[in-house]
């Protein structure tokens, strides 16, 4: 069992050389390795992937204003819209039926402070209250008391630059699969 043991081991010390000593296909036994050591040469930074310093913005002189200049404006990065998270109940989730449903969802606004929300249910408003955590992360929310059925939930979030988000879900109150009426 001792034997098996070393040989294995000796093996395994053997063959857990370095990848540049390693022969090539076609190497002769004492050739000088076919890289040098360090870094391969595949793992080197390219030239296109470097990073480059930023152009500093350019001065332009306005005829109409004389000789004054100013700094023009760089591109603007585009605005991210507000979204909804965590939506209660879940998307196509089921919920017991006899007992007030409560609808929520969290709002976060990603480019701007959030300026407005709205939650239906059906179609018809909810009337929701809205807690604000901060600026930029509100929660929505209301119980309803609705009927066997499909139901339909939707929020709308607008933030203080105007951009828009939502989102609109199903649930099924009770074992029912049935649509609910619309109002």
């Amino acid at each position: 069992m001792r034997l098996l043991v070393a040989c294995v081991l000796m093996v395994t010390v053997c063959a857990c050389a370095p990848a540049n000593e390693r022969p090539v296909r076609g190497a002769v036994p004492g050739t000088d390795p076919p890289t040098p050591p360090g870094v391969p040469p595949t793992l080197t930074a390219s030239e296109a992937l470097r990073q480059r310093s930023l152009p500093t913005p350019a001065l332009v002189v306005s005829p109409a204003a004389g000789a004054s200049p100013s700094a023009v404006s760089s591109p603007s990065v585009v605005a991210a819209p507000p979204i909804v998270r965590t939506i209660v109940p879940s998307a196509n989730g089921h919920v017991p039926a006899g007992s007030p449903v409560t609808l929520s969802a969290v709002l976060v606004g990603r480019g701007a402070d959030l300026a407005s929300a709205s939650l239906s249910a059906d179609g018809a408003d909810a009337g929701a209250q809205i807690d604000k955590r901060s600026p930029r992360d509100w929660t929505i929310h209301t119980n309803q008391t609705l009927a066997n059925g499909t139901h339909t939930a939707r929020v709308l979030v607008r933030d203080a630059s105007g951009l828009a988000g939502g989102f609109t879900w199903q649930f099924v109150v009770g074992d029912d699969a049935t649509p609910a009426p619309n109002p």
